[in-house]
């Protein structure tokens, strides 16, 4: 008679513990939650792609712009000096480092929100991770990258959805400390107060338009210079170089102060559903225009 009832009982005690299973499984990512990650990634994408590309484009800048400053006779330069003083391909590079920890950050939500394969979130998490180590001055706690590296773990099996969720909010909250150090970087890089890279730049061109209007004011005292490069071309490239510095600052601060903002958006979004996504979506309204006006002035990103 015992064992008449026991595969009955066996289904009153399983049904329901599959069905909090279930419950548990379903309680996942919103759509609006991830429409706000799926936006944001998308133009920090755009965003870190382009402001990389402009600190090698105005190191090519700053090339052609002293070497007609040496043509020019310019006193401040000589044959000795480097044309990419100042702005080395090793600066290039840490600024780029720079930009691409957060372009990793963005393909790591953005891997979290499409992907269930394990090696494909763990490779992404340890991408990122290892983007901030090469970052000067920015970097993860002990405890904070642990907390990222627990988080993408268990992102797999049943309760894909519910651990999405959880690595999500892991992930923001762990990274938002270091997020916020590297978008300082990048802003303090292209204000055009600091005494940084957007500063330095202005100096060249201040240098080469001051050269070439000099030369062009007194050409008696300036034999045969006049020859050697064209005046005419090196006030033109000044004014175009300026008009398209305060284009593209204008448009990366921007889009910078609108990352803070949505960064700050994104981690109360990934814990409350509720939350409405409008910096998200002003960001990314903003950094189209980054994109549209880049594309203007510069061109597609160099290769």
């Amino acid at each position: 008679m015992k064992s008449a009832h026991t595969p009955a009982l066996r289904g009153t005690f399983l049904l329901p513990g599959l069905f909090c299973l279930l419950l548990v499984s379903g309680c996942g990512l919103t759509a609006d939650q991830k429409t706000a990650v799926t936006e944001f990634t998308a133009a920090t994408t755009d965003f870190s792609t382009l402001a990389a590309d402009e600190f090698s484009r105005s190191r090519e800048d700053v090339i052609e712009m002293n070497g007609l400053r040496l043509s020019l006779g310019d006193p401040s330069i000589d044959r000795n000096t480097a044309l990419d003083e100042h702005f080395t391909v090793e600066r290039v590079k840490a600024r780029v480092d720079a930009l691409n920890a957060l372009k990793e950050y963005a393909d790591l939500l953005s891997t979290l929100v499409t992907s269930s394969n394990q090696e494909d979130i763990k490779a992404a998490s340890d991408s990122f991770v290892a983007s901030l180590g090469k970052v000067k001055g920015v970097s993860l706690t002990d405890a904070q990258s642990g907390a990222i590296g627990k988080g993408v773990a268990a992102v797999g099996g049943l309760l894909v959805e519910h651990m999405r969720l959880q690595a999500m909010q892991q992930v923001v909250e762990s990274a938002h400390p270091a997020v916020q150090q590297v978008i300082d970087l990048v802003e303090r890089d292209f204000s055009p107060t600091a005494d940084h890279w957007s500063l330095g730049y202005d100096k060249v061109l201040s240098a080469l338009n001051g050269q070439a209007r000099d030369v062009a004011a007194h050409p008696a005292t300036r034999p045969g210079i006049a020859d050697n490069a064209s005046v005419g071309q090196a006030l033109s490239l000044a004014s175009n170089n300026l008009a398209r510095r305060k284009a593209i600052t204008d448009q990366v601060l921007a889009s910078v102060a609108n990352l803070r903002s949505a960064e700050k958006n994104l981690r109360q979004v990934a814990q409350s559903p509720q939350v409405t996504f409008e910096d998200i979506k002003q960001y990314a309204s903003q950094v189209q225009d980054f994109v549209t006006i880049y594309r203007l002035v510069r061109g597609t990103p160099a290769k």
